[in-house]
């Protein structure tokens, strides 16, 4: 035990602030952001790097916790993380580069590349690129601990009804990504993580970057971690990377993904400002600043790569455990680096105690929200855990008090109430009435 604690300490300060620059209103703000980050990880809330850059010069820079907790390795410069959606930046990349040669159209009809797809008649590539695709999602718990192709993912896809006619309406979709990466395949002639090796990572670099395969092993990656009760970790359920294909299978390092930023604002590969959105990206107004972001969250790592175009000012955030630590996409970090004030999270207490009665009566099914999604909460008897929907992934809760649990994945609050419970997010209050099983 003595061992463990001495090797959380250095995995803590791993990386002092760079506050070299350090006079004024910046070396305020990024003692600040010191400070926000050394509360959220007190709180076990924050595991991995935050890099913060302006013009080129990181500015701050900053590693915590451990990449692996089984054998005591700290998160340190250099560290390879999953970075789950970011990766669709990627993706739209490679459509857009194969575009800029003429091997394809972003208003070309699906069928072109993907005839043996149902649908694929009615969507355009725009529909993917901006998620209006109608096309729903594999059933990722069926195909978690096994390896999947591409094709038998396009198959999944294909044989599911769309969730609406494509442009109709939209709705975030990883199916329509793992489709893109597919025709990036059939277009180039290549593996989608050969096209990015090529024609992006090399070409920029990015030497700690790659798309991860089933039954890869990528030295200097990070172990993926959940929030256990109070400030613990686990290790989640094992699932195969092949499911992500296109949508959330690429690792990378916070240095190669600053570089991605600069390439970004600067338009080395492709100029993303004659889009008429920039695909596999947010669009942001904070501040006052003009933001492109993507955050992504997967079993056991969550990530945010954030630029102000105008500024190359870069927050890139990688963390090897879930946390709504990356809930708000990054705004709260931009906002301290900006010289926005910032309110620091309360040190946690430790866990209630709550009977095992009282958690047995609160054991059921809720319906959340108007669209009334399934909220499973069940217990051991020692803890209380939710299961969203249909999906296997089961999260501990914290408990707080007798009738209050934290969901530390997304800082969720329940509160247990007779007729049902009310989830209390970002200020936001959503009942929950129980349902019949």
């Amino acid at each position: 035990m003595r061992r463990l604690a001495a090797g959380c300490w250095l995995g803590i300060l791993a990386f002092v602030p760079l506050l070299a620059a350090g006079q004024g209103s910046e070396s305020r703000a990024l003692k600040t952001l010191d400070a926000y980050v050394a509360a959220h990880a007190a709180n076990g809330d924050f595991s991995g790097i935050v890099l913060v850059s302006r013009h080129g010069r990181r500015i701050y820079e900053k590693s915590v916790g451990f990449a692996s907790r089984s054998f005591s390795v700290p998160n340190r410069e250099g560290i390879r993380f999953l970075v789950a959606s970011v990766t669709k930046t990627f993706t739209a990349a490679g459509i857009a580069l194969l575009q800029d040669e003429g091997k394809l159209k972003i208003g070309d009809g699906l069928d072109l590349y993907l005839p043996e797809l149902a649908p694929a008649k009615k969507i355009k590539l725009w529909h993917l690129l901006a998620h209006e695709s109608g096309l729903d999602n594999p059933d990722y718990d069926a195909i978690a601990a096994r390896a999947v192709s591409p094709d038998e993912l396009v198959a999944m896809i294909g044989a599911k009804p769309l969730l609406f006619e494509p442009g109709a309406d939209s709705r975030y979709s990883n199916a329509g990504y793992v489709v893109l990466a597919r025709v990036i395949e059939k277009v180039s002639g290549q593996g989608f993580g050969d096209f990015l090796q090529r024609r992006i990572f090399s070409r920029l670099g990015m030497t700690g970057s790659g798309a991860l395969g089933s039954g890869a092993i990528v030295p200097r990656l990070a172990e993926g971690y959940i929030p256990g009760v109070g400030t613990g970790f686990l290790r989640p359920q094992p699932r195969d990377p092949s499911a992500l294909f296109g949508s959330g299978n690429v690792y990378s390092t916070a240095a190669d993904l600053d570089r991605w930023l600069t390439a970004i604002d600067r338009h080395e590969l492709f100029d993303i400002t004659t889009q008429p959105y920039p695909f596999g990206w947010g669009k942001r107004t904070w501040f006052d600043k003009q933001v492109l972001v993507q955050s992504g969250i997967t079993d056991g790592y969550s990530s945010i790569i954030l630029t102000v175009p105008k500024e190359e000012l870069h927050v890139v955030v990688l963390m090897n455990t879930q946390s709504g630590f990356t809930g708000d996409e990054g705004k709260t970090l931009l906002g301290i680096a900006a010289g926005q004030p910032a309110t620091l999270p309360a040190k946690r207490a430790a866990p209630a105690a709550v009977p095992r009665a009282v958690l047995e009566r609160y054991a059921g099914l809720y319906l959340w929200g108007q669209a009334k999604i399934p909220l499973h909460i069940q217990t051991d008897g020692q803890v209380l855990s939710l299961r969203w929907a249909d999906s296997a992934a089961v999260v501990p809760l914290t408990p707080l008090s007798e009738s209050e649990f934290l969901d530390r994945t997304s800082f969720g609050r329940i509160r247990f109430q007779d007729q049902g419970l009310l989830w209390t997010q970002n200020g936001e209050d959503t009942p929950a009435p129980r349902g019949q099983e």
